[in-house]
């Protein structure tokens, strides 16, 4: 093996333990919540909502060019379900050094984000928010506008565990065949 290989297998390596420790650090915030529910003033904003999960998908998709082409394409799917298509979409658009101050340049992606009384399927996230980012919104203040407000952030947060239990154990062939069971008889993709 040449020495720019054996760099590479490192890098992808690294990347990759970066994911799952990025991953995990999700799963736990999630399994807290429902195992013991407390009020969490952080999610009470949505420009701070907004601001979260733009940093931790700008990590998770940061250095995504080191991974094969399998993983990346598994990478944006998983990120675009578990942070919603507004904040995937904001990652590309800001600049590294400029990160601290995303929140205030999307407030359109940030209106978009805000829940209505007659969202219908917001617990599967139908709307395209994410699934991360719809427990957040459920669980903060903003949720108290949905009526099945405990029934949607308890679904949305069995769905991100299930889906981010799947991408803890990514491999080549998810790509060709990317539907999952979830709960019941729903099908989700990755």
């Amino acid at each position: 093996m040449s020495e720019w290989s054996q760099s590479l297998a490192k890098a992808r390596l690294d990347r990759r333990e970066q994911l799952d420790e990025l991953v995990a650090r999700s799963r736990f915030e999630v399994r807290l919540h429902l195992n013991e529910p407390v009020p969490n003033g952080s999610y009470d904003e949505l420009a701070d909502i907004f601001a979260i999960g733009h940093a931790e998908c700008a990590a998770l998709l940061a250095h995504r060019r080191v991974l094969p082409r399998w993983e990346r394409a598994l990478l944006a799917r998983y990120t675009r379900r578990v942070h919603g298509k507004a904040i995937t979409r904001s990652v590309g658009a800001v600049p590294a050094e400029a990160r601290s101050g995303a929140a205030r340049a999307f407030g359109a992606e940030i209106a978009a984000l805000t829940p209505a009384s007659g969202d219908t399927g917001a617990k599967y996230d139908l709307q395209g928010r994410g699934l991360l980012t719809v427990f957040r919104l459920a669980v903060g203040a903003r949720g108290e506008i949905w009526p099945d407000r405990h029934e949607v952030a308890t679904t949305s947060a069995r769905n991100f565990l299930t889906c981010a239990a799947t991408f803890a154990r990514r491999k080549p062939w998810h790509v060709l065949w990317p539907v999952y069971r979830v709960r019941g008889l729903r099908l989700w993709k990755l």
